[in-house]
């Protein structure tokens, strides 16, 4: 597979992962509050506030898989860019606030959200890549 296959396939896992979760905060806020690991552990319920992170969260989605479709570079480095500073900072608020759950719910939310973050940096760097060794080909090539 090439590079930019891989930054495609990357973006697109990316998301499916939030556009699931976005999906069901925003369609069924209840559900997610109620259902989904360690959310219920800070009451109390907020319809509102459930449905607008599920819209923020489909936003988000939104940019990214648009530049999966374009893979344009400049257009890629910006929904990475958005989408780390959510997932990095949604990453460190779970980690830094675990007090009280089970640890099998720290650890599977922990982890996902850890692997999010993984990915997206990993995707930046890819793009990185790719963008340096264009220019280096473009400089060979006299352009």
């Amino acid at each position: 597979m090439t590079p930019w296959r891989w930054m495609r396939a990357g973006l697109i896992l990316l998301a499916a992962l939030d556009g699931l979760v976005g999906a069901w905060q925003y369609f069924f806020p209840r559900s997610f509050y109620d259902d989904f690991p360690t959310v219920s552990n800070d009451p109390p319920y907020n319809e509102h506030l459930m449905a607008d992170i599920g819209g923020l969260n489909l936003a988000i989605v939104t940019v990214v898989v648009i530049a999966a479709v374009v893979l344009e570079y400049r257009l890629v480095m910006a929904a990475l860019a958005g989408f780390g500073v959510y997932c990095g900072t949604h990453f460190a608020y779970h980690v830094t606030n675990f007090d009280g759950f089970p640890v099998r719910d720290a650890v599977a939310v922990g982890t996902g959200l850890g692997i999010e973050f993984v990915l997206t940096i990993a995707l930046l760097f890819l793009g990185y890549y790719l963008r340096t060794q264009a220019l280096r080909h473009a400089r060979s090539e006299g352009l």
